[in-house]
């Protein structure tokens, strides 16, 4: 049997837009061994379960080549109330299910998500309103219709007293709607902050619905436990279980991050390693017990722990979360996937030093809200970034079907279109899949590679794509970057296809993973080790995995070098630096003269950091012209690729402690 090689995977957000997920990732495990694996929201379930399957893969069973393989068609499946009865939503659809408080709305909410035109979603709405909020709906009619009951009944109007009631039929319905719209508000106002600001807790203390499927978290729950290899009641698969070590800053086995966002501090933050400079964050387990499974509510608070500073913080009533070997992998993809309104935000709560303190004269804990991880992140294609990669970090994005995915190169003298997927797509009599999946074939693909153009004439649209470039223009920026479009897989989704169309069809979800199907396939082929034809258009692979490497070289050590010119002349101008001390002065300063902060443990330290600066400096100014990483006008001059990076200082993003140094 050969051995598999070993891969990192990245997957964006998009609500049902997972359902590619699937089939993609059970493709690849054929020829690789998932190691780290990363993701937000939709994504996030995805990257979960992945983690899990390769857990349960070195523990038992493994499951990617069955349950992977098949989850697009159990998700299809219409399982009716009684057995051998076909029923009217698949599973997909019924994993979303609301709580009492909210189905009114989640109804008029499914109403309008259908395939069908403007015209008949509206009226699906105003029937919907009609059913589910009819008591407004019969006061709203009565308003109107009453008047004309009494006009008919009081006047001499004989076998014509129908007029008035026909005239009054466009006013009453004016009058329904408007009447049902203050029960939507009213819900809106009320329901939706009380259940948690999300239409479906997720939970339902394992009770499944009629047609015996359980609500998403606790599907989850019973998912990632099964492709681990472990009873739904057994204890959750945690991140620590992934690594295979408790020790947060040695080698992991499986490394699972996920993204989520606090909205009450306006941050994004990874998980497991939720605290750090934040400080500590507790839950309430009656809150908690609403939103997970009973037994992994348990594990959290039988793993909870110690409380830092209890004699300055007010913690009673509330449990320390656990340390990060001991969350469950549910909590991170529960908390990553809160799309917000349709599923309900995750409180945690941290001590709040501006609020006045209690009557025992501590600190108040104060609530943060935790929702969806792809407000600030919705394609993570940092994850497991690394300046000279050792095993590739795939990526799968979601890209709207407007998108023209293209690829431009210099043919005779012109720009010509060379490949890619069009906004009008032609099977050409290929398998399923291939016409809605596409990746750069050539290095000569740049930043036009499945450019993004925002279309709208409307307002609403115009503001739709404000908030869209606000969520990912940071993501789509380091898309366009050598070393990392390369090796992104694009896959084409339509209006009503993935995203909020909980009730897509059966064919079409199978359809939808078939394009994940292929999505692995060309991510496998492209980077093997004897990289062969490529199987989408059958010419020769140029974007192998050396030549991903080498362009990490190029790219890296361009940026390098920019940033060592600049900090050797900055180190060098004496002149800029007056009148204050010159770097050098600070260097050599004595242990007692200001700034004291942070000193360099002497002498050791000292002596390394004066000889060091200085053989860098030196060796840098010894560059020339000729003698860079990046010269000419294009490529075949020595040019880095382009476009050109930066190396730049910014926040680790994780307060992980493997990521404060390298190994």
């Amino acid at each position: 049997m050969t051995k598999k090689l070993q891969c990192d995977l990245v997957m964006r957000g998009g609500i049902t837009s997972g359902i590619v997920y699937p089939r993609a990732i059970a493709k690849l495990s054929e020829t690789y061994r998932f190691r780290s694996i990363g993701g937000t929201s939709a994504g996030a379930i995805a990257a979960t379960g992945t983690a899990a399957a390769a857990y349960g893969a070195k523990h038992g069973e493994d499951h990617f080549g069955t349950r992977f393989k098949t989850l697009p068609a159990e998700l299809g499946r219409r399982p009716g109330n009684r057995p051998g009865v076909e029923g009217k939503k698949t599973v997909l659809e019924r994993l979303f299910q609301p709580q009492e408080g909210t189905r009114r709305l989640f109804n008029v909410l499914m109403s309008g998500l259908g395939p069908e035109g403007f015209a008949a979603k509206i009226a699906f709405v105003v029937w919907a309103l009609c059913v589910n909020y009819w008591v407004y709906a019969v006061v709203g009619a009565a308003v109107v219709l009453l008047p004309l009951v009494v006009l008919a009944v009081t006047s001499s109007l004989g076998s014509a007293a129908w007029i008035p009631f026909l005239v009054g039929l466009v006013p009453a319905l004016v009058f329904v709607v408007a009447a049902t719209s203050v029960g939507v508000v009213r819900d809106v106002l009320v329901e939706l902050p009380r259940n948690g600001y999300g239409l479906c807790s997720g939970s339902s203390d394992g009770r499944p619905d009629e047609a015996g499927v359980l609500p998403l978290t606790d599907w989850l729950h019973g998912f990632f436990q099964s492709v681990a290899n472990r009873e739904p009641a057994e204890p959750p698969v945690t991140f620590g279980d992934l690594w295979g070590t408790r020790d947060e800053r040695a080698e992991r086995d499986i490394e699972l991050v996920l993204m989520t966002t606090n909205i009450t501090r306006g941050i994004s933050q990874r998980l497991p390693f939720l605290e750090g400079s934040w400080g500590q964050l507790f839950f309430k387990e009656a809150e908690f017990a609403k939103l997970f499974p009973a037994s992994v509510v348990e594990h959290m608070c039988a793993h909870a722990a110690n409380a830092r500073y209890p004699k300055d913080i007010d913690t009673v009533g509330f449990v320390p979360l656990p340390a990060p070997e001991d969350l469950p992998i549910l909590l991170g993809a529960r908390m990553s996937l809160s799309f917000p309104f349709l599923l309900s935000a995750v409180p945690l709560y941290a001590v709040n030093f501006e609020a006045p303190k209690t009557n025992g004269g501590k600190f108040p804990l104060e609530r943060c809200w935790f929702s969806d991880g792809g407000l600030t992140s919705n394609f993570p294609l940092h994850f497991f970034d690394s300046p000279l990669p050792s095993r590739p970090t795939f990526a799968i994005n979601l890209i709207p079907y407007e998108v023209a995915a293209t690829e431009v190169d210099e043919v005779g003298g012109t720009l010509e279109r060379v490949s890619g997927v069009a906004a009008e797509s032609d099977k050409n009599g290929k398998p399923q899949g291939w016409d809605h999946v596409w990746m750069p074939s050539r290095n000569s693909s740049g930043i036009g590679s499945a450019a993004r153009f925002n279309k709208f004439q409307t307002v609403a649209g115009f503001f739709g794509a404000l908030f869209d470039t606000a969520r990912n223009w940071a993501d789509t920026e380091l898309m366009a970057l050598p070393g990392y479009r390369e090796r992104v897989v694009h896959v084409k989704l339509a209006e009503h296809e993935g995203g909020m169309n909980l009730n897509m069809g059966s064919d079409l979800i199978e359809e939808i993973g078939a394009r994940g199907e292929r999505a692995g396939e060309l991510l496998a082929a492209r980077y093997g080790p004897n990289p062969d034809k490529d199987p989408q258009s059958g010419d020769d692979i140029e974007l192998t995995w050396d030549n991903h490497r080498w362009l990490r070289y190029r790219a890296t050590m361009a940026a390098f070098e920019d940033l060592a010119r600049r900090f050797r002349k900055a180190w060098r101008d004496a002149d800029r630096q007056k009148p204050w001390r010159g770097y050098d002065a600070l260097l050599d300063r004595g242990s007692k003269d200001a700034p004291t902060s942070y000193p360099l443990q002497r002498p050791e330290q000292q002596s390394f950091a004066s000889e060091a600066t200085r053989a860098f400096v030196e060796f840098v100014s010894t560059w020339t012209d000729d003698q860079t990483f990046d010269r000419g006008e294009d490529s075949s001059q020595g040019r880095s690729p382009r476009p050109k990076p930066a190396l730049r200082m910014m926040p680790l993003g994780s307060n992980d402690p493997r990521a404060e140094r390298a190994d």
